[in-house]
């Protein structure tokens, strides 16, 4: 058991850059030296560092020239970063655990400053925080992220709520980068927690928990918290945007969960920090603490002639509009159709979708369609599609290179590109993307590890326990009503090597094929008869990969796709890269005529992508 979790971790490794470990058992001990290590301005693309389970107690910063990172927790609570500085704490020397110098530099302070030279210094609000993001393209998953100040420095806070130590502000999270995303992350704190820093940047926080107490969400920046809870631990205001003149939106909150700790008697949506606060509130689920009136001026009337303060269609106790303060209003239909993330985020339509959301299995689809059509073509079905022509000098050694063609699939490499973008909830834009290559390299090569020919999965039963050792899909065959059990003798390459040029030229080659071919043979598998498919039709999903169980002598495999069946219809097709009409179609049959009508075609076994 101990090995196959070593070799689980091991692969699951495989899918990031670089790996945070407490135990020892990852590339480092901390995330601050993971960032740093990873190349500045990467040009290869997004880098992944896979935080995995542990309480992180550093102060973290990503410099402006750490780029299109992303970190991702192996739980989200389990993987936690915390520290506890706040604004009234005077530092003696250093910051304990930050990694300074060039980061330093990357934030434009004093060198010395940062470094405790100046000591007695107040940290400040903004020199408070736990995580500090500069790098653009930031993407942040399944994290804990804490400024535990107040709980630090007062620890029965919770029950006298007594701020006796004379904490001030603690920032969580300070993000002054563009295009940064949080998603499914907790971020907790108390005053001041999340501060989305910097006019020009756009942040998006999907799925997310914030709390605080006072101002606990507030900046200048454009920001977007759709599905997210908002949590009053004590008696405040939500916001305190900052927001410039000139851009048109601040924050807006689109199906978010507004609520408070039991002690809590008394919030407000927001008070303007600036002037011209933009702050709107939309399909929102406000709780009885929220004021009547909603809205506080920060004590300056002149306030109420420039904030941009705003509600639509809001529910629960705290929703009434009737004592709402006259200087907010109520958006029209016209107004709220027009507060869409890509128009607040002045987006593109297929930009940053992927980076908010894991992107579904349908975006994935259409990215790969719109791919191609945007080169003014199809997406042509090509056999034998990763065949080096001629073949290298020397077969046993030659590394295999990843072959991505999004122009030319056949119905495996097809299967193998839409896998890998689901799997890295991101779009299809290009062949050279990070992630794409990643997956695509994970799924297709026996351990996620490129070698010489035999290193591939050939065999799609080899495909699928490859994909299932790396916690990456799971076949569900074995539930599906119908299903019967085979045990069959897999030798089709080898007892065909005409078909195969590396077999025919290569013992050696020929003889690992053997044996993996040995191995399959040992195993029992599942299939649904092709006359009783129907009977599981309820049990598919969609966007499962249907692989077409093959009657022929040695073979296991002989189609593949996914099952097509879209939201609100009960009979699945198939998707799939098709030979006869030579380009990546949905069949015009259900998926069980498909299967009656294939030649030799025995019936069906289903596999479900890990993608959450």
């Amino acid at each position: 058991m101990l090995f196959l979790l070593a070799f689980a971790n091991d692969m699951r490794a495989q899918l990031y850059d670089v790996v945070v470990a407490k135990d020892g058992t990852g590339d480092y001990l901390t995330i601050q030296d993971a960032i740093l290590s990873i190349r500045d301005y990467k040009p290869e693309g997004r880098q992944r560092i896979l935080v995995r389970k542990g309480t992180y107690e550093e102060k973290v910063i990503v410099p402006t020239y750490k780029t299109n990172i992303s970190i991702i927790g192996e739980d989200r609570d389990s993987c936690i970063l915390v520290w506890h500085d706040h604004a009234n704490l005077q530092h003696t020397g250093r910051f304990e655990g930050v990694v300074l110098g060039s980061v330093a530099d990357a934030m434009g302070h004093d060198n010395q400053l940062i470094n405790g030279s100046d000591r007695g210094h107040r940290a400040g609000t903004f020199e408070s925080y736990t995580l500090l993001v500069l790098g653009e393209g930031f993407e942040c998953e399944n994290m804990t992220i804490v400024n535990d100040a107040m709980t630090h420095y007062n620890p029965d806070w919770w029950q006298t709520r007594s701020n006796a130590a004379r904490v001030g502000q603690a920032v969580t999270v300070h993000c002054e980068a563009d295009r940064s995303v949080f998603r499914n992350c907790h971020i907790h704190g108390f005053q001041d927690t999340v501060f989305t820093g910097n006019a020009r940047s756009r942040q998006i926080f999907y799925g997310c928990y914030i709390d605080g107490t006072v101002d606990f969400i507030f900046g200048p920046a454009t920001a977007w918290f759709e599905d997210c809870e908002i949590r009053s631990i004590g008696d405040g205001y939500l916001t305190a945007a900052s927001t410039p003149a000139e851009n048109p939106y601040g924050y807006v909150f689109k199906h978010c969960k507004v609520t408070a700790d039991p002690k809590v008697n008394s919030v407000y949506l927001g008070r303007p920090w600036r002037n011209w606060a933009s702050v709107i509130f939309m399909e929102c689920e406000l709780p009885a603490t929220i004021r009547k009136e909603g809205w506080h001026n920060w004590n300056d009337p002149a306030r109420e002639l420039t904030a941009r303060y705003a509600e639509y269609h809001n529910t629960g106790e705290g929703s009434g509009i009737s004592k709402r303060v006259v200087w907010a209003r109520q958006l029209t239909d016209a107004e709220a159709a027009k507060v869409t993330l890509e128009n607040v985020m002045h987006m593109q339509a297929n930009q940053w979708t992927s980076n908010v959301r894991a992107a579904t299995f349908d975006q994935v689809v259409q990215s790969f369609y719109d791919y191609n059509a945007s080169r003014g073509r199809e997406a042509r079905y090509v056999g034998r599609t990763l065949e080096p022509n001629p073949l290298p000098a020397d077969l046993e050694k030659f590394v295999e290179p990843l072959v991505i063609n999004l122009d030319s699939v056949d119905c495996t490499t097809f299967v193998e590109y839409v896998s890998a973008a689901v799997l890295g909830r991101t779009t299809i834009t290009y062949e050279g993307d990070s992630i794409l290559r990643r997956f695509v390299q994970a799924l297709r090569y026996r351990d996620g590890k490129r070698g010489n020919y035999a290193s591939r999965n050939h065999y799609f039963t080899d495909w699928i326990l490859n994909g299932e050792e790396q916690g990456l899909m799971t076949e569900v065959t074995p539930s599906l009503t119908g299903a019967l059990q085979q045990k069959k003798a897999i030798n089709f390459m080898s007892a065909n090597k005409r078909y195969y040029p590396q077999l025919r030229e290569s013992t050696k080659l020929m003889m690992d094929v053997r044996e993996i071919e040995n191995y399959l043979s040992t195993r029992f598998t599942y299939y649904v008869p092709s006359a009783q498919i129907f009977k599981c039709y309820d049990q598919l999903q969609h966007g499962d990969i249907v692989a077409f169980v093959s009657s022929t002598m040695g073979l296991d495999i002989q189609h593949v796709g996914f099952v097509w069946k879209p939201e609100g219809t009960k009979m699945p097709r198939l998707l799939h890269a098709s030979a006869v009409k030579g380009k990546v179609v949905v069949s015009d049959l259900s998926l069980q005529d498909y299967a009656v009508e294939a030649n030799n075609c025995r019936g069906i076994r289903i596999v479900r992508l890990n993608a959450k």
